[in-house]
């Protein structure tokens, strides 16, 4: 099918999709608007490892501004603490057993071979979407696995991964308006030598994103604003090691030329976060948080060829007791007869096998210094909860501080199982995220404590008068805010439904008209 046919009829797909739930939800929600507005500015993998500092030493002033007139404290990502789930419960408000994304790429059960994840993929309500239930105007820029776009009342901009070089906007005829818009791409590396052009690129990305999403925060009629920026994420992960003198052995040259490249596009990300600030109004609540923390890594364990030494892999997927398909972090799926029509695995042996493969990861060490490699394992059912269980890895496994999960080949002859860390990354992802909040009812240079990333949503459906569907895994925030706010946002928990009408015919023909695309590579 010829690309402009294909972004035509991924339009009509999202176009049906939301015409047919819009119908099955019956209209209204029962919102008692509070008179205030909610503002999202999701900084991707801001960690206050480095933040801190560099706010104590002056030089990212908006952010300090933040923490001195508003309320911090820390955000607990889910597991693993990856932008794909975390970005999708922290606009849900549900565990990804709920939601139904857990990775950017899924495990397509026929073929036994990895799918990317897009939005047709999420089964949970966005926080937008009650918003439109209830005839409310919603702003939505750059979340991640937002694409195709949903059909809000208000404004989308999808995030990445894109599908495509159009089709990426709501109303589709708002995509000719974004001069000089930039699609993010997911995959990238950084070759030797190409560290000048990625950081031009990260930051003329950075700064279309700025200039649209103020304009559009200034001048567009909304309720809900949410914008996300990746580059923060992208940045520290590849040029985390120019930065860090005890990590990773760097040439002096380039540790000299690229060393303040975070902190410089730190030094202007909190320019951008005051021009938002700077047009504020009385009436809205801002949240500033990030999915995920971020650490350095150093070494590398190749899942792949370890699963291989251990006679769990075969070259032939859909022979291999194990699927790891996943090229970053640490998730596995047993390939077994019931959920698989290829499956070699008994039932009645997954969980012996799992806890098999548990015991040995949690037992591996380093060979180079003895040091402990995985600091946790779970099987799904111990961190999941929800109908679509049987889509999830049911393996989940965490690094230790300055370690990285990474796939390699199994068939590279005189390799160890650990190495530096390939695909260039220096740093990775930590599960502890950022919060500040500012504005009506928030505590004034408050910290509050015991907060998730699930929390958002009701806690943003709270403030705007929206009813909490109890089925959310997350609750409202109560530590970031003054007891007044009780009587003007008042608590209130129903029946409402958290979950998506998506027809299955147009999922099947989305995903199968998708699988050409080459926007994972």
């Amino acid at each position: 099918m010829p690309h402009t046919a294909l972004r035509f009829s991924v339009r009509i797909i999202a176009t049906a999709i939301t015409a047919v739930f819009l119908a099955g939800c019956g209209g209204g929600s029962d919102s008692r608007p509070t008179g205030l507005r909610v503002a999202v500015i999701g900084l991707d993998g801001a960690t206050w490892d480095i933040l801190d500092p560099w706010i104590e030493e002056g030089i990212l002033p908006n952010l300090a501004r933040l923490r001195a007139e508003g309320c911090r404290g820390d955000l607990e990502s889910v597991l693993p603490p990856l932008s794909a789930p975390a970005w999708t419960s922290a606009i849900t408000g549900v565990n990804p057993a709920k939601h139904g994304i857990f990775d950017f790429e899924l495990v397509d059960r026929r073929k036994f071979l990895p799918v990317p994840a897009t939005s047709l993929d999420r089964r949970a309500k966005a926080a937008w979407e009650y918003m439109t239930e209830s005839g409310r105007r919603s702003v939505v820029i750059s979340v991640p696995v937002t694409s195709p776009p949903d059909s809000v009342d208000g404004i989308m901009i999808s995030g990445f991964p894109h599908l495509d070089q159009s089709g990426y906007t709501w109303p589709p005829e708002l995509e000719s308006e974004l001069l000089g818009w930039r699609l993010d791409r997911y995959g990238e590396y950084l070759p030797p030598g190409g560290e000048d052009a990625f950081l031009v690129n990260l930051n003329a990305t950075r700064e279309a994103r700025a200039r649209i999403a103020l304009d559009l925060f200034q001048n567009e009629d909304w309720e809900l604003f949410w914008l996300v920026f990746m580059g923060t994420d992208k940045v520290q992960h590849f040029f985390w090691k120019f930065m860090d003198p005890e990590g990773r052995e760097v040439d002096p040259e380039l540790r000299e030329r690229y060393g303040s490249a975070i902190r410089d596009f730190w030094i202007r990300t909190d320019e951008i976060v005051g021009t938002f600030l700077d047009a504020m109004d009385d009436r809205t609540v801002l949240f500033v948080i990030s999915d995920h923390g971020f650490g350095p890594v150093t070494r590398e364990l190749q899942v792949l060829r370890w699963l291989w030494g251990e006679g769990y892999c075969d070259p032939n997927p859909v022979r291999s007791r194990v699927l790891y398909f996943t090229h970053l972090g640490g998730r596995m799926t047993v390939n077994d007869k019931k959920r698989f029509p290829m499956g070699v695995v008994e039932p009645e042996a997954r969980n012996a096998l799992l806890h098999e493969i548990r015991d040995k990861l949690l037992a591996l060490e380093d060979p180079e210094n003895g040091a402990k490699v995985v600091r946790a394992a779970y099987k799904k059912e111990e961190i999941y909860n929800g109908p679509l269980m049987d889509d999830a890895p049911d393996l989940i496994f965490l690094p230790e501080r300055g370690y990285f999960f990474g796939r390699g080949s199994p068939y590279e002859e005189g390799e160890g199982i650990f190495r530096e860390p390939s695909y260039t990354f220096s740093a990775y992802h930590e599960p502890r995220g950022i919060f500040l909040a500012q504005g009506p009812f928030v505590k004034r240079g408050g910290v509050a404590g015991g907060m998730k990333l699930i929390d958002l949503v009701p806690t943003v459906l709270r403030l705007l008068g929206e009813p909490i569907p109890e089925e959310m895994d997350g609750r409202p925030m109560e530590g970031p805010f003054e007891p007044g706010i009780d009587e003007r946002a008042p608590l209130r928990v129903t029946g409402r439904s958290i979950t998506r009408d998506i027809p299955a015919d147009a999922v099947a023909e989305a995903r199968e008209n998708l699988e050409a695309l080459p926007y994972l590579r």
